[in-house]
């Protein structure tokens, strides 16, 4: 008889993240042994990454295949080289790159600099390290499958998803004023700037209020912008909350805003807030991707996407939007999601060692 596989999740930076916590759940799921091995703490930098190594060699030893953590990519280099000198399957999780993170979100990096080249190269060595790479979105897997890195890697797109918390509740009433939700850590990639313009444009077309909940990277310059416009009577900024509260925000909005920005990766990915918004049965309105393509006969008409880089077309959206009758027609979009989500890991199979 075939015994479990023994799978070990290495440098995990935070074990409640929704993405390796998902991770974990399926492979428990289909009865693997999944350990745990977050990055160690406390000494010199170069002591602790010593240890983590010792530490990853030990248990790939006693593992049968070895799962680098989303946001880790720096470190796959030498997780390919100790995984297969220890004969476990290497898997890295692509979901976030550090070229398109540092270069593409940010921009702390110059676009054809020797540090964004080194960045590039990082990207790829990972990519290269990996028997399975797993990434997000259609759209991203087949990016991956097609770079000359990945001629011995298996690239399987996993869904975000949306958490257990998420679930379709009844809109709220028909009112006067169009509630708004936005929340995050206000990352380039949302594109706020976007948003405050295409707010002004709402004004005196549709009574909106907006609330913003998160703190972070580009806050200042959103409260700026909103004081600058004179919306500040439009918009209530609250700090960050728990998850366990997110439900009850979602729930107490009309429309939630996906993101808005213009970087290559935000024209791939389907973020957190747009499965977690839809779930909850509530309007969603981001800008249009090709990656949305996977969820937009699930999510119907409570997904409402706009032209990128498009104020105008963001405001069109909010003056024009009907909550009320979008839920009612699709009632049971949570279940609609999680099918999508089931098939989409129904992609990564488990097979027992011999």
């Amino acid at each position: 008889m075939s015994r479990p596989l023994r799978v070990l999740q290495y440098r995990v930076h935070d074990t409640s993240y929704p993405r390796n916590r998902r991770l974990r759940e399926h492979l428990r799921a289909e009865g693997c042994e999944v350990t745990v091995l977050t990055a160690s703490r406390g000494g010199p930098r170069a002591l602790r990454l010593l240890r983590d190594v010792v530490r990853l060699a030990r248990g790939c030893l006693r593992h049968d295949v070895v799962v680098l953590s989303e946001l880790r990519l720096a470190h796959a280099p030498y997780v390919g080289v100790v995984g297969r000198l220890t004969r476990s399957t290497v898997v890295v999780d692509g979901f976030v790159g550090l070229h398109e993170t540092e270069v593409g979100d940010w921009g702390r990096v110059r676009p054809g600099s020797l540090r964004a080249s080194a960045l590039r190269l990082q990207d790829e060595l990972a990519l290269r390290a990996a028997h399975v790479w797993l990434v997000d979105t259609d759209v991203r897997a087949r990016r991956a499958a097609a770079s000359r890195a990945a001629v011995r890697t298996r690239v399987v797109a996993l869904p975000v998803g949306a958490p257990d918390w998420a679930v379709a509740v009844p809109p709220r009433g028909p009112g006067e004023t169009l509630h708004l939700l936005w929340y995050g850590n206000y990352i380039p990639l949302h594109g706020l700037d976007l948003v405050v313009e295409a707010l002004a444009l709402t004004v005196g077309r549709r009574d909106v209020h907006l609330t913003l909940v998160g703190d972070g990277g580009t806050r200042a310059a959103t409260e700026h912008a909103v004081r600058e416009r004179g919306l500040d009577g439009l918009c209530t900024f609250l700090g960050p909350v728990p998850e366990s509260e997110l439900a009850g925000l979602i729930a107490s909005a009309d429309v939630a805003l996906g993101i808005f920005g213009s970087s290559e990766k935000a024209r791939s990915v389907i973020a957190n807030k747009v499965w977690q918004g839809l779930s909850c049965g509530r309007v969603v309105v981001t800008a249009e991707t090709p990656a949305l393509a996977e969820i937009a006969e699930a999510a119907g008409p409570l997904l409402v996407t706009t032209a990128p880089g498009s104020a105008a077309s963001l405001a069109d959206a909010l003056c024009s939007v009907d909550p009320v009758a979008a839920s009612r027609a699709v009632p049971d979009v949570d279940r609609r999601l999680a099918e999508v989500v089931r098939l989409g890991w129904s992609r990564l199979a488990v097979r027992s060692p011999r």
